[in-house]
């Protein structure tokens, strides 16, 4: 017996925005978001979160300008879109538009950082080990601390990035290899990081030289100068990389891709903290 996903050819390209034309009798409510590749992850997330509807199929647009493109052309309350925050809020790029529902923080995997969650999946890799075992070896407050030095002012140079559009990349960090876990603070190593922060503090200069770089960054500095601001606020992805070198170090997890390990902890969170988004779509819908 095939599945509904097999009874229909594959789609790509243009045709991801004709989609739900063949899924409307599958759902009951239709749900766009920006990632083709996020697909599967967001699919089981809204299930969780509303487990009373039928959702078989979510639709990925293949970008943020797509997913506000189509939304401001629907009428249905039927159709519902999904937005990361990134930092759209703290620049003033954020959309108003009654169908469309943005996360709280920067992105989806920004919430995954549930101890709940952390720790079934320490389960899961490991199914003898006790609770009182895994507090002892891992400190989800360390942990949250660690983010936070690790990442609180490389994500302000990302904002000044996003927010000036200076045209640089946002810097990959590979904790294993970038990160110093010498010291009590770990830290990421000064021979990765002041580059990056030359190259930004270059580029600024190029596109508004009548702002010091210094200044800026101490601006705003206050998007990500406590653990829960910087938590909330920083690409959600880095904090996910880091945790999965972590556990590897700490509990001998096996060897995974980043994608499997993300996928795993998703399935062992609540997402109780978007509780919010829940009520405003549930709102929407009525």
């Amino acid at each position: 017996m095939i599945s509904i996903e097999d009874s229909f050819p594959t789609r790509s390209g243009r045709s991801l925005l004709a989609q739900d034309i063949l899924w409307t009798q599958f759902n009951d409510v239709n749900f766009y978001v920006e990632d083709i590749d996020q697909q599967n992850f967001y699919l089981n997330v809204l299930k969780k979160l509303f487990p009373t509807l039928k959702i078989n199929r979510i639709f990925p647009l293949g970008g943020k300008p797509n997913v506000i493109k189509e939304a401001r052309k629907s009428r249905s309350k039927k159709k519902v879109f999904l937005l990361d925050l990134d930092f759209d809020e703290i620049v003033g790029t954020k959309v108003h538009n009654g169908n469309i529902f943005y996360l709280k923080k920067y992105s989806i995997e920004n919430y995954l950082l549930e101890k709940e969650g952390i720790f079934e999946l320490i389960k899961e890799e490991n199914p003898k080990i006790s609770d009182a075992t895994i507090k002892s070896k891992f400190s989800f407050s360390n942990f949250q601390n660690d983010c936070f030095n690790l990442f609180h002012k490389l994500s302000c140079n990302f904002l000044l990035i996003k927010k000036y559009q200076l045209g640089l990349d946002y810097l990959n960090i590979e904790p294993h290899r970038d990160c110093d876990f010498s010291i009590p603070s770990c830290c990421i190593k000064n021979t990765v990081i002041n580059p990056y922060f030359n190259q930004v503090e270059t580029a600024l200069n190029l596109k508004k030289p009548k702002m010091k770089y210094t200044s800026q960054i101490k601006q705003h500095s206050k998007y990500f100068n406590t653990i829960e601001k910087c938590l909330a606020n920083a690409p959600g992805k880095y904090f996910i990389n880091f945790l999965k070198i972590t556990l590897k170090k700490i509990f001998q997890f096996s060897q995974t891709s980043i994608e499997t390990f993300t996928y795993r902890l998703m399935k062992n969170c609540s997402f109780r903290e978007l509780d919010y988004l829940k009520v405003s779509i549930d709102r929407f819908l009525t």
